[in-house]
């Protein structure tokens, strides 16, 4: 029983590695704990904190939009975020959810967060159903008159609902959470005393976050950052952290866990040879 070498290498890549993260606080811990249990040292700086919108007139903007959830045909959640936030309004409100929306997650995990919070999500071929794969749906393809509710963060991707109106669907918004830099992260970072053989930014946000965050370090950790391997969650992300600076930026298929983790093994085993 012998495994090729290449096997090995890759297994064993992040053994004794250093890795930072940069996830949420609330979302970081799974994520640790695959990369300890693969051997890796993994220190944490949060660069994104997911905060529910507190303004009033925006609350009552989903307020409405929840009491009127029963008219929509179609219900697009575009993150775990976005399906905990509007649950915990639909459930406020619909003691049981109306037969009328069908529901639509973007990604592996957000579909398993609408089973988990008691809806079906429309069935998707694997894990790839990003925004491009939800839009080529057959029940999204001729939306024309219909209604469709689209939960996300204020000032997500605008690729969907562009799509959507387009194709002739009446379209609402329902923006449940603000994404911000949390305040310590700068302080944080510039006290952070190790380089690290890789981090991780799970979204073009984070990234964003990251690399403002850089303009205000010295220039020796700076370039150190901006030349290690950044692992991102896909092409267009990593294209645009090239575009930032980031010489070394790798491209994950998606954000999910298990995507990263083999974009991380791929960067850090090909250093080895």
């Amino acid at each position: 029983m012998h495994h090729s070498a290449m096997h090995d290498s890759k297994t064993a890549a992040l053994r004794g590695r250093r890795i930072l993260i940069t996830r949420p606080s609330h979302q970081s811990a799974a994520w640790q704990q695959r990369l300890e249990a693969e051997g890796a040292l993994v220190d944490s700086i949060p660069l994104l904190e997911i905060v529910p919108v507190q303004d009033a007139a925006a609350r009552q903007a989903i307020k409405n939009l929840i009491m009127d959830f029963d008219q929509f045909d179609h219900a697009i959640f575009v993150s775990q975020n976005a399906v905990h936030g509007a649950f915990d309004w639909l459930d406020d409100y619909w003691p049981q959810l109306p037969l009328g929306p069908r529901y639509y997650a973007v990604g592996a995990a957000t579909a398993r967060a609408i089973r988990q919070r008691g809806a079906e999500p429309e069935a998707c071929a694997g894990d790839t159903m990003d925004s491009e794969a939800l839009l080529s749906l057959p029940t999204l393809q001729n939306p024309a008159g219909e209604r469709v509710i689209i939960f996300r963060g204020q000032g997500g991707r605008p690729l969907m609902g562009k799509t959507l109106t387009e194709r002739g669907a009446r379209l609402d918004y329902c923006e449940l959470y603000q994404r911000l830099l949390p305040t310590p992260a700068q302080e944080q970072l510039r006290q952070y005393r190790h380089i690290p053989d890789a981090t991780t930014l799970h979204s073009g946000e984070t990234l964003e976050n990251f690399h403002r965050l850089l303009g205000n370090l010295d220039a020796e950790q700076r370039r150190a950052l901006l030349t290690q391997p950044v692992i991102l969650p896909s092409q267009r992300v990593a294209d645009r952290a090239r575009a930032l600076g980031f010489t070394n930026a790798v491209a994950a298929t998606n954000a999910g866990n298990t995507a990263m983790l083999a974009a991380l093994q791929d960067a850090l085993s090909a250093g080895d040879c």
